[in-house]
């Protein structure tokens, strides 16, 4: 009995650790998700307004091919933000039309994960370009390890007082469960009313008992 229920405690133990650990991931995965939708929304503002100002100059005639003013513009944008690995306006096939990188002028490179984009579109709707702002990962890896380091701070000792709660409760518990099955195997710590039916049982059973053998008396024999 008593080996089942310290193997029971541990089992608690055990699933309160798990759920806390399993709070403690699944809160690291959001805060994570909302750190990275913060950095990629702050960046999205750089990008509609570099899109807007193609968009204009697109309504007033000039192609997005012509709009050489890009070119000092999108350097200057990324210089306001070291996190920003380039900003590049691409035409509607993909291909660089110009770029805070010089380098990747005429490349057309895939999508890549750490990006922000937004459409460039004349003044009927159709799409003539994109504005692609990509940006250092390693911006998201440092929010990533600050979020880990709190979240560990938290979750450690929140983990370890769940434990001791379980194991203390589950004791506490125990130790009630055999005060109460002590107490059971004892007639004389029953209340009244119990002990009271427990007589009259006694005693009905003693003359049934009584009753039996003295039916197995030679006197009592036909």
């Amino acid at each position: 009995m008593t080996r089942t229920t310290l193997w029971l405690i541990a089992l608690f133990a055990l699933i309160a650790a798990a759920c806390v650990a399993f709070g403690a991931y699944f809160s690291y995965v959001t805060l994570l998700n909302a750190h990275r939708s913060a950095i990629e929304a702050r960046f999205a503002i750089t990008a509609d307004r570099l899109a807007a100002t193609g968009e204009r100059a697109s309504s007033l005639g000039i192609a997005l091919p012509a709009q050489t003013t890009f070119a000092g513009l999108l350097r200057r944008e990324a210089e306001l933000e070291p996190s920003i690995a380039s900003i590049d306006v691409v035409d509607e096939r993909g291909v660089v039309l110009f770029s805070s990188d010089p380098g990747r002028v005429g490349r057309a490179d895939p999508k890549v994960r750490h990006a922000v984009s937004r459409r460039i579109t004349s003044d009927i709707g159709t799409t003539i370009g994109e504005v692609e702002l990509r940006y250092d990962p390693t911006a998201l890896a440092a929010g990533s390890a600050a979020l880990a380091d709190d979240l560990t701070v938290i979750a450690i000792p929140t983990l370890a007082v769940a434990c001791l709660a379980t194991i203390l409760v589950g004791l506490l518990l125990a130790l009630g469960l055999r005060r109460s099955a002590l107490r059971a195997a004892e007639p004389a710590s029953w209340p009244p009313a119990a002990r009271s039916a427990f007589d009259t049982v006694t005693e009905v059973h003693a003359r049934a008992a009584a009753g039996g053998a003295g039916s197995l008396t030679p006197e009592t024999r036909p």
